[in-house]
């Protein structure tokens, strides 16, 4: 009896790990899809004067690839990672509110389509939004979740190589995901009028929450990194 009483948190444990290194993986995958592709589309776009394009090429699997990362609220709730509910909540409802909330039911402020249905771009700036969304947000999740499949399946001793981008790039992707949703949400505005339950205010209330919420973000990023450099002196 005793013996099994010893094993049962062993194994909970390894069943952890394993469906951490699988949830992981399987995200790395995706984020690095959505990231390769961006930056192989958006120049070739770009130097066709097409970069709305991405739009059709490449959002519905930005939008699914997004959608999966709901589960990480789940898993900090849930004690499966040592991370705060309120600020993973934070940082994954911003984005489900992008694809969701402004990309999918106004894609013209990206897109939009001619009398003769060519598609052309629909907004001033939607479309450099939605490549700066694809390549800030692909970049820094190909690095955190690379980081997390190293340390679940590889070992717990990270390159410095890794680490350092674990900790240093959100300084120039952050804000440039930020800004980018920042401007996609304003483009929304206007077409979020012709809906009936007074949606552009609530996109108003999101923006006006936008800079103290970021400042949150920013600065909680910024006290993992000063805690995580450290404690990697401290054990040098």
């Amino acid at each position: 009896m005793e013996n099994q009483t010893k094993a049962k948190p062993r194994q909970s444990s390894s069943s952890k790990s394993t469906y951490l290194l699988a949830y992981n993986g399987v995200s790395f995958i995706l984020w690095s899809i959505v990231t390769l592709r961006a930056i192989v589309l958006i120049p070739a776009l770009a130097s066709h004067d097409k970069l709305y394009g991405l739009y059709e090429a490449l959002f519905n699997l930005l939008r699914a690839t997004q959608t999966v990362a709901l589960l990480e609220v789940a898993h900090a709730a849930l004690g499966l990672v040592r991370a705060s509910p309120v600020t993973t909540a934070m940082q994954v409802a911003s984005r489900i509110m992008l694809v969701w909330g402004i990309l999918t039911p106004f894609p013209e402020i990206v897109m939009t389509s001619n009398a003769f249905g060519r598609h052309q771009a629909g907004t001033t700036g939607g479309p450099v939004a939605l490549a700066g969304c694809h390549l800030a947000w692909g970049v820094t999740e190909m690095i955190r979740y690379g980081f997390f499949v190293w340390k679940e399946g590889v070992s717990d001793a990270i390159p410095g190589w890794l680490m350092w981008l674990r900790y240093n790039t959100f300084f120039v992707l952050y804000p440039i995901g930020i800004s980018s949703e920042c401007v996609l949400m304003y483009l929304a505005l206007e077409p979020a009028q012709d809906m009936e339950i007074g949606y552009d205010w609530l996109l108003k209330a999101v923006l006006a929450i936008y800079v103290p919420g970021s400042y949150i973000l920013y600065t909680h990023m910024m006290a993992q990194r000063r805690k995580t450099m450290k404690g990697k002196s401290k054990a040098t």
